[in-house]
Parts: structure tokens; C-alpha cells; sequence
């Protein structure tokens, strides 16, 4: 059973310990300004397996440049799209079943480099900018050597023109990528560290016996700790998304429903995995080194950084265990794609699952201890 006054005022106490301590001020704001500023661009990355379909008419050209791209093991070739038989191209984008489309006129791209005058078009998701700079790249080196083996020429002195639409992110800008996987990052981090912290810093300073002995349960105990870094979490995730509308110009195209259920979900998971480390740790110090165990691998295998489709095989399917990985996807669809609602009752509804398992997890080793 729940007393609501006794989480009241644990809430309170909790609140008052946050902002009495200097150093849980900087931790808290200070650090995602800090690093929001400092990693506005994007890190380099090799770009592999792009799934691309080319959208023509059955010929030789298209066929070559088919062949071409998957031998280059840049590209993967899409095999449950016909690329005959597209009506809408722009939809293998918004239903997330191509990365690129390459269109020819309907008569061909014989037609296109015999006329030199008939635009040959490439769409290209650029929700990751620095992935669709050398998509296009790619792309414009492929079909140039195919024209060339064929007696015809692509480039300055050509009058051919390939059409590039760039969807999502039109201005490129690595920023709008970086901003959300940032935000999921650094969120994560301080309500991990800082939430584990502070429960364990009840051991160490001897009251949290005093704790066991009142009147309140184990489900108040954990409430009133969790709760003010939940509600500090909400509070982060919306400073690091304004910072990046007003300061880096961000266009947001989603919810703000999507926004916060999401944002919700990812603090649940954090706070969750905070509370199951601090019934292992006695100390801080051991509350805080585990946390960089988990942290490591979970930031690298998440596509904040990394694009997923780049890691083996092998061990990809760790990425599909890691709640980052969820939360940052979800998070640039709904600010950059409009929050597409197939995709993110999908991914929300698994990182809601996660956290609801991992907050049973905590809550029942959390117990355990307290018993």
C-alpha cells in the first residue's frame, strides 16, 4: 500500500537534498548544455548496407547499376520491393522499406542518357546527414561509371542531370541529427548516475535504516527517491529539445504528446536500471562504476553515434536489447519525420516494455534488500 503522504513528503526531502548540493546542480543542468554545444555535429562514420531500390523500367542500365552498387558493399539490395511496379516512389521512404530510391523517366535510362536532357532522380532519407552526403556520393559515382561503360558521359560537360530530393533533413544539417540521439544520451547518463547515487548515499550515510524503521513501505521508499529524478529527467529531455529548436534552428515536425510518452518511457528505463544497480552497490563509488559498465556498451550499440545497420550481424542483436537504441530511433522520427504513428507505437511500446520490466526487476531486488 501506498501512503501518499509519506512519498509527499520523501519527495520533498529528496528535492531539497538536489538543490542544496552545488555539484548535483552542474551535473544535472550544466552537463547536457555542455555537451548539446560540444557535440552539435555529428561524428564520422563509415556508411555500409544502404538499402536502395531503383525504380525503372526492366533494362540493361538499370540492371548494371543494380549489380554495381551491391558488389560496392555499400548497398544491400531490397528484395521484397519491385522496382518495376512503384507507383508513389517517395512512399519506399515514409513506410521505411528503402534508405534511397533512384528513379528513372518512364522510358528508361537509355532514354535519359541518349536525350542528355531527361533529369534522372534520387531520393535519399536524410534524417542522418552525414549518412546521405555519401549516399549521394555513392550513388553519382555508380551511375557516372555505368554511363561510361556504355559511351556515354556524366559530369560538367554533360547536359544530363540527376535530380537529388533530399527528404527529412533538407538542409543536411548534422545537428538535427545529433540533437536527438544527444538528448536520449546525455538523459540517461544523469538519471542513471545521479538516481543510483543517491540511494546508495542513504547507505553510506547509515539512514537508510532509519527509512526501514518508519511507518513508510518499500513502495513509498522507492517512490520518494525515484520520483523528483523522474520529474528532473521530463525536465532535461525539454531543456535539450529547446535548446536545439531555438539554438540550433531544429525543425520539429512531431507531437508533443510523442514527445513526452517517449521521454517518459526513457526515464523509466533509466531510473529502473539506477534502482536495480543500487541494491547491488554499497557505495557510491560502486553505484557510479557500475553504471559506466552498463553505459559504455549501451551508448555504442544504440545508433547514436554508429549507425546499427553497420555493426555484424554477429552481435546486432544486442542493439535490439538495448533501450537506448528504441528511444533514440524514436526520438528522431518524431522530431524530424513527424512521428510516423505505425513506427512509434512499435518502438514505444517496446521501450514501455522494457521499462516496465525493468522497473520489476528493481522494485523486487529493491525489497529483497530493504527486507
Amino acid at each position: 500500500m501506498i501512503h501518499k503522504r509519506i512519498v509527499r513528503g520523501l519527495i520533498r526531502k529528496e528535492f531539497v537534498q538536489i538543490f542544496r548540493d552545488p555539484k548535483m546542480i552542474v551535473a544535472i543542468f550544466f552537463v547536457p548544455i555542455v555537451q548539446l554545444t560540444m557535440f552539435g555535429l555529428a561524428l564520422t562514420s563509415e556508411v555500409k548496407n544502404i538499402e536502395m531500390v531503383i525504380v525503372s523500367k526492366p533494362s540493361a542500365i538499370a540492371r548494371e547499376v543494380q549489380t554495381r552498387a551491391v558488389a560496392s558493399r555499400w548497398f544491400k539490395q531490397v528484395r521484397h520491393v519491385d522496382g518495376t511496379n512503384v507507383a508513389d516512389p517517395a512512399t519506399l521512404l515514409t513506410t521505411y522499406k528503402a534508405e534511397a530510391v533512384l528513379v528513372a523517366p518512364a522510358e528508361g535510362f537509355e532514354y535519359a542518357l541518349e536525350r542528355q536532357n531527361e533529369p534522372i532522380q534520387l531520393l535519399i532519407n536524410a534524417t542522418n546527414a552525414q549518412r546521405a552526403q555519401q549516399v549521394n556520393a555513392y550513388v553519382s559515382q555508380i551511375l557516372a561509371r555505368v554511363a561510361a561503360s556504355h559511351g556515354y558521359q556524366l559530369g560538367e560537360q554533360s547536359r544530363l542531370v540527376l535530380d537529388t530530393r533530399i527528404l527529412f533533413n533538407p538542409q543536411m544539417s548534422t545537428a538535427a541529427f545529433m540533437v536527438p540521439a544527444l538528448l536520449v544520451m546525455t538523459s540517461f547518463i544523469i538519471l542513471m548516475i545521479v538516481g543510483s547515487m543517491a540511494i546508495t548515499k542513504e547507505k553510506e550515510m547509515g539512514t537508510m535504516e532509519k527509512l526501514i524503521s518508519s511507518p513508510a513501505s518499500t513502495a513509498d521508499i522507492l517512490l520518494g527517491k525515484v520520483l523528483p529524478y523522474f520529474f528532473i529527467g521530463i525536465g532535461v529531455v525539454t531543456l535539450m529539445l529547446c535548446i536545439g529548436v531555438l539554438g540550433f534552428g531544429i525543425v520539429y515536425r512531431g507531437t508533443v504528446w510523442q514527445f513526452f510518452l517517449n521521454g517518459i518511457a526513457l526515464a523509466a528505463c533509466a531510473l529502473s536500471v539506477a534502482t536495480l544497480i543500487s541494491t547491488i552497490a554499497n557505495t557510491q563509488q560502486q553505484a557510479m562504476m557500475g553504471g559506466v559498465l552498463i553505459l559504455l556498451p549501451a551508448i555504442l550499440l544504440s545508433g547514436v553515434f554508429f549507425p546499427v545497420a553497420n555493426i555484424p550481424e554477429g552481435f546486432r542483436w544486442l542493439c535490439y536489447l538495448n533501450p537506448l537504441m528504441y528511444a533514440c530511433t524514436n526520438f528522431r522520427n518524431i522530431i524530424l519525420k513527424g512521428g510516423d504513428y505505425l513506427f512509434f507505437w512499435q518502438y514505444f511500446s517496446i521501450l514501455l516494455g522494457m521499462a516496465l520490466v525493468l522497473a520489476a526487476m528493481a522494485y523486487k531486488n529493491f525489497k529483497a534488500k530493504l527486507n
